[in-house]
């Protein structure tokens, strides 16, 4: 059986949502949704803080960026390209 990568996203909250109460919320919804984020990191970026999450699959990244759509622009980080021989 073959283990699947995590999905990493990266968010960055948008101009009237402030970073505490964005947090508040997302650990609200983690909690009541039995979501446990594989790895959460604060990260600075050219237009300010924001953070990277990853989760164990796609079904759980594209909840959480549903659920947040409206407080978070979320993307999903660029990846290294890898040349396979």
């Amino acid at each position: 059986m073959a283990l699947l990568s995590p999905v990493a996203l990266q968010a960055e909250t948008l101009r009237n949502a402030p970073l505490a109460k964005v947090l508040n919320e997302i650990r609200a919804w983690l909690d009541s949704e039995r979501v446990e984020p594989v790895k959460f990191k604060i990260v600075v970026s050219r237009s300010g803080l924001g953070f990277e999450i990853s989760f164990r699959n796609e079904r759980e990244a594209e909840r959480f960026r549903e659920r947040f759509a409206s407080l978070l622009n979320v993307e999903l980080p660029a990846r290294p390209c890898i040349a396979r021989a």
